[in-house]
């Protein structure tokens, strides 16, 4: 009999604005969908969007390729509980530290009001050092509450990288509520899409003295877009830089704007709209570098997404891809070093069409190697039985009832 996994993340498809989270669920869900059985509890609209879904029935459990999905406005705590029991799931899996729908189940388990199951928390980059800076006195009372009432006690932590391990390790363990073993490695799943071979050479030429450029994310403090167009008012050449993604902060966005306002004539930049799952390859493949001056990603999808496809990356160092400078499949660039952002920057304009080639075909070729030392599916099977083992050994711990 397969273990049943109840899965909840805020926004899945058919939604698409959020990004890297709809994409780590999907791919999940179509890679050990044969292996469990897979309960989605989600909400019923898009991030941003004021409307649900259209051709999405809400509120019932509807077939959603290897899962079943629950669509809903209804968030509250009793709900929430009558879905859990309705599914009694051996696996309760959260994709947020901070989600109203993780609050919520945390604290209905932690008063006894559920059926008993293993938890995996997924904080998915929320834990980094840029994340944490973000709304930072909120973040931290919460933290500390949950800390002091023992929220997520018994629960598996799932890093995706060896980085974020370090940081959950840092900032959750620091109060002896989750050791060492509690946080497992477990990689996020890409789609097998991105390892069909792409045509390189049908790549944009490359001239000397001009760029094209691709943002491709959300727009927010976090994706520290304003950053990059800082960057751009002093480079020399004639560069396009298209922004694609949802605008979820717009006074983050405003100042992006006037920031846009300010570059010089040379520097036009475009702002293209969110671009759905199945179309992030063909962008990608429109331009020479990808654009990602972000403040912290636990994985990075669509870093692999530009790779797959040949588009070297211009990024900070705080992602898990820091061998693209060593390969040579773009740079990694700390955020504090604004010198050298424009030193790369300018030497990306000045790039002929013979050493951009070679960046492009070491890009594919760096996601080549990765997915060579990596078993993705092996590792979250692995997470969800360790997940598995543990609950069955704190089940059998004096004092643990379950919920009538």
């Amino acid at each position: 009999m397969k273990a049943r996994v109840f899965i909840f993340t805020d926004w899945y498809m058919p939604g698409f604005k959020a990004g890297g989270l709809v994409t780590a669920v999907s791919n999940l869900v179509d890679s050990v969908g044969m292996s469990y059985d897979l309960f989605i509890f989600t909400r019923d609209r898009d991030i941003t969007d004021r409307k649900p879904y259209p051709n999405v029935q809400p509120d019932k459990w509807v077939s959603v390729g290897k899962a079943r999905v629950f669509y809903t406005a209804d968030l509250s705590l009793s709900h929430i509980r009558r879905r859990i029991f309705e599914i009694s799931p051996d696996i309760i899996y959260l994709n947020s530290f901070y989600s109203r729908l993780t609050v919520a189940t945390l604290l209905l388990r932690r008063l006894g009001l559920l059926p008993f199951a293993a938890v995996v928390l997924a904080p998915r980059g929320e834990l980094s050092p840029g994340a944490l800076e973000l709304k930072r006195w909120r973040k931290s009372l919460y933290r500390a509450a949950a800390r002091a009432v023992g929220l997520c006690r018994g629960a598996v932590w799932q890093a995706s990288s060896p980085r974020e391990e370090l940081e959950i390790r840092s900032v959750v363990a620091r109060g002896g509520s989750v050791s060492d073993g509690n946080i497992q490695l477990a990689s996020d799943i890409p789609n097998p899409r991105l390892f069909l071979q792409p045509t390189l050479e049908l790549r944009p030429t490359k001239f000397p003295g001009s760029l094209r450029l691709v943002f491709l994310s959300r727009v927010s403090r976090m994706k520290n877009l304003r950053f990059a167009l800082e960057l751009l008012e002093s480079a020399h050449g004639e560069i396009q830089l298209d922004i694609y993604g949802p605008i979820v902060d717009e006074g983050y966005w405003n100042e992006c704007a006037k920031q846009i306002r300010r570059l010089p004539n040379s520097i036009r930049v475009s702002y293209q709209k969110p671009v759905a799952q199945d179309q992030v390859l063909e962008v990608f493949a429109k331009y020479h570098f990808q654009l990602l001056p972000t403040l912290g990603e636990n994985f990075g999808y669509t870093i692999l997404e530009g790779l797959a496809v040949g588009c070297p990356v211009i990024m900070s160092d705080r992602t898990p891809w820091l061998e693209v400078t060593d390969g040579g499949a773009g740079w990694s660039v700390a955020l504090e070093d604004r010198d050298l952002w424009r030193q790369v920057l300018q030497q990306c304009v000045e790039m002929d069409q013979s050493e951009y080639a070679e960046y492009s075909r070491r890009a594919r070729g760096c996601l080549e190697a990765w997915a060579r030392s990596h078993d993705q599916k092996d590792e979250t099977v692995r997470l969800f039985n360790f997940a598995l083992e543990r609950g069955a050994s704190l089940r059998r711990e004096p004092g643990c009832v379950d919920a009538a």
